[in-house]
């Protein structure tokens, strides 16, 4: 039965690992819709609370209490590729390196780190947390690594078979985004080749606080009394979690990978119902941690509970930076309060115009979506990236509401725009402007024509801004609105049918 079980658990855990790795890959080229896997991750679903997406993490926190920190052993993308990691691993050790052994949980570190990711979180501030969340670190290291990875093959292919295969253009590369998901990348392939689950039982604050609730989950595995202290559990274990000679499991770190089950051969080791136990006997495993775990809960609660009352002393709603956040986001400081910078949205943009921002936001908003209409702007008829944020960081929008939601307004520079410069036609704003906020009027008497801009039904979509010829600086240029507005509808003009007599020639 623990084998079938476990068969069922790796196929679970490699499809939700194929499926949100995929998805970061191919979002902007693929027709179908595969973010909903996005939502069944933690820190995602926890700000979700505040975007009244209450039920994923409702989901996430049933399974947890009944059956331990199944989470993190089936539904991260980060603890599969750890699995993966290791287990790629062991070809290269001998026997004897690869059995593990009983390690003392490194406690003050586990704690510490639950410690930087919440008690930020009760101040409003979420970059600590979205730092360390496992989920959207395999995000962006999918996107910034593996993604590109992808498209270079895909247009070296496309250099030997050009009639079969089109070559596509690189997305924005933002250095210090790409260097910190290396570095992430790197940490958890070492930690992993060399200690299995060491970085979900130590760095990841998910791991912790799950711990925390595995403690007193329904079912947990657990070592009956005619156990001969024979070892072979301790050794498969990936969580260094399980001492042989106490006959003791320390269910805050077992991920409940079902491989002490699958490998007792006297059949000691079982997962079962312990909630009819009495509390004396369940807890008495490891009860000098019952405080730390009670008090790990107790943090992220209070966190949770203070950014829900919005008691943070460090929210700015009158932001005044020039950042244009994507649609959706509501405001930057939405944006700010509930993105955890998992780069699904940047993913999901087929123009390539958001981008990871470092400066544009500030300290607090560093590595947030920002747009950047240095190489395009934003589509018309497209809500992609409101579609796929798994928390609402980006409100879901209909193309009706998108292609009135005001992000920014087009500001225009006559001293630079190149009719006043140059002397001579120009007009591209106006053909590029899906509201035809910029008509053309007559300029000065000449036969020239020069923009005139309606900011009432400007979106900020940037399409003036990217095909403005005028160098060094644009004479057409977006500027943020701080809390996004709903634009006025635009005119659509009569047109009156024309009865032709005859044929003009």
């Amino acid at each position: 039965m623990y084998k079938r079980l476990k068969w069922i658990r790796v196929a679970l855990s490699l499809l939700f690992f194929l499926l949100i790795t995929l998805n970061f890959i191919y979002f902007a080229y693929s027709k179908t819709n595969l973010s909903p896997v996005l939502h069944l991750q933690f820190v995602p679903a926890l700000l979700g609370l505040f975007t009244g997406t209450a039920v994923f993490f409702a989901i996430i926190l049933v399974l947890t209490i009944l059956f331990g920190r199944v989470y993190c052993s089936s539904l991260c993308p980060m603890g599969t590729y750890q699995d993966i990691v290791s287990r790629f691993a062991d070809f290269f050790k001998s026997k004897k390196q690869r059995r593990e052994k009983y390690r003392k949980p490194n406690n003050i570190l586990r704690y510490s780190f639950v410690l930087l990711a919440f008690a930020p979180l009760a101040a409003g501030i979420t970059l600590p947390l979205a730092l360390l969340d496992p989920y959207s670190n395999w995000g962006r290291v999918s996107n910034e690594i593996f993604s590109r990875g992808e498209n270079f093959i895909h247009n070296l292919l496309s250099t030997i078979f050009p009639d079969a295969i089109f070559y596509r253009g690189y997305a924005s590369l933002v250095i210090p985004v790409l260097l910190f998901s290396a570095f992430i990348l790197l940490l958890v392939t070492v930690m992993s080749a060399l200690r299995r689950r060491l970085f979900c039982n130590t760095i990841c604050p998910v791991g912790t606080v799950l711990g925390a609730i595995s403690r007193y989950s329904a079912f947990r595995p657990v070592m009956g009394s005619d156990c001969n202290h024979c070892g072979i559990c301790e050794t498969v274990c990936k969580s260094n979690c399980i001492d042989k000679e106490k006959r003791e499991i320390d269910n805050s770190r077992c991920v409940a990978c079902l491989n002490c089950t699958t490998s007792c051969k006297r059949g000691s080791v079982t997962y079962q119902f312990v909630w009819k136990k009495s509390a004396s006997q369940s807890d008495k495993p490891f009860s000098g941690e019952r405080r730390q775990a009670l008090l790990t809960m107790g943090l992220a609660g209070t966190a949770l509970v203070s950014r829900a009352a919005g008691l943070s002393p460090f929210r700015n709603e009158k932001s005044e930076k020039e950042a244009i956040a994507p649609p959706g986001a509501v405001s930057i400081q939405h944006l700010k309060d509930n993105c955890t910078a998992c780069h699904a949205c940047v993913a999901a943009c087929p123009n390539g115009i958001i981008v990871p921002s470092t400066v544009e936001y500030g300290i607090d908003g560093l590595f947030l979506p920002v747009l950047n209409y240095n190489n395009h702007f934003c589509g018309y008829d497209c809500n992609a990236c409101t579609k796929v944020c798994p928390n609402h960081a980006l409100l879901p929008m209909t193309l009706e509401e998108k292609k009135l939601c005001q992000i920014g307004k087009a500001k225009f520079s006559m001293r630079n725009c190149i009719v006043y410069t140059d002397k001579t036609d120009c007009g591209a704003c106006d053909e590029h402007c899906p509201t035809k906020a910029i008509t053309m009027i007559p300029y000065n008497g000449t036969n020239l024509y020069i923009p005139k801009l309606n900011s009432d039904i400007c979106i900020g979509c940037g399409a003036c801004e990217y095909i403005c010829p005028a160098v060094p600086v644009k004479a057409m240029i977006v500027q943020s609105n701080p809390v996004h507005l709903r634009a006025q509808e635009p005119l659509v003009e009569e047109q009156k049918k024309i009865k032709v007599q005859e044929f003009g020639f």
